[in-house]
This record gives C-alpha cells, structure tokens and sequence, in this order.
C-alpha cells in the first residue's frame, strides 16, 4: 500500500533525472511575476530547489512559468505536498495551505495535461504523477476536495493512465 511518504520518494526519484529548464524556457518567469524567486530556479535541477525558502512556500509560480519549466518545477511542489500530507495523515493537520492550493489548481485545470505535462515530461514522471494523482483522488476527504476537483483529478489519473498503456 502506498503512503504519501512513498509517493513523495517516487517523485523525487523520477524528478532526479530532470535537468533544469533553459533560460530561454525561463524568460518570462525571470522578467515578470518571478523575479523575487528567479534564485530559486533558475539554473538549480528541480530535485535541487531549496523546499525550506520562504519563498518557495508561498510562491504560486507554477502558473507563471513556459510549459517546460511548469513540468520540470511540478516536482519538488509534488514532493512538498506529499510530504505535508504524509505530516497531516500522522498529526491531523496540515501545514502548507500555499502548496497545497498551487498544486491542486495546477492539476485540476482542463488543459493542464494535454499542454503542459504531457509533452514535457518523460515516462517514468508521468508514472509517478499517476500515482500521486490518484492518492489525491483516494485522499480527498481529509484534502476536502470538491466535487469539481475530484472529477478533474479523476479524468487527469485516466488520461496519464491512457497515455502510458499507449507509450512504447
């Protein structure tokens, strides 16, 4: 049986092999909102980012970023997730409202998979992001999702699923 901890554990394995995004890939960040966590990103592996900053933990940047970077910076916001969930399961709150709703939002979006996370990451983080997605799925009484967001998170663990029985 999966636990949060184990998801975190296979995010962060899969995400290891993720080299951090090019410049070009973080131009906009780097020029807009981001400019305030550029330090944080730019140039660092995305299993590399320091999840203890400040800035880290209230910065919804996923939104902000190019598709590749969006990608590749999803995983340390997994692992952060899962980690406060694993922390929630065992103490009975959680701690890490920001992450938890930047990462909720990401995924529940409609075009999130198909422009986004499908293009831009290999096999073995897809595999992992099915897992987690469906832990959330199996864990949305103690995350309160709503129905909306169970529907999304369940058409999203679908599409993951089609797309690896498909993926040589």
């Amino acid at each position: 049986m999966s636990t949060a901890s184990k998801i975190a554990q296979k995010i962060e394995k899969a995400w290891s092999s993720i080299a951090p995004p090019s410049h070009e890939d973080m131009k906009y960040f780097t020029v807009g909102w981001g400019k305030g966590e550029q330090h944080l990103f730019l140039d660092v592996k995305p299993v590399d980012v320091d999840r203890q900053d400040e800035r880290f933990l209230v910065a919804d940047v996923l939104a902000e970023m190019s598709p590749v970077a969006t990608a590749a910076y999803l995983g340390p916001y997994l692992m952060t997730f899962f980690e406060d969930l694993a922390f929630q399961e065992k103490e009975g709150f959680f701690s890490e409202p920001m992450v938890r709703g930047s990462v909720l939002a990401l995924l529940a979006r409609p075009r999130t998979w198909s422009d986004v996370l499908r293009p831009n990451l290999p096999r073995n983080c897809k595999e992992a992001l099915g897992d987690a997605v469906n832990y959330i799925v199996k864990s949305q009484e103690m995350l309160e999702l709503d129905l909306s967001q169970i529907g999304s998170l369940e058409k999203l663990a679908r599409s993951i699923a089609r797309d690896i029985a498909w993926e040589p």
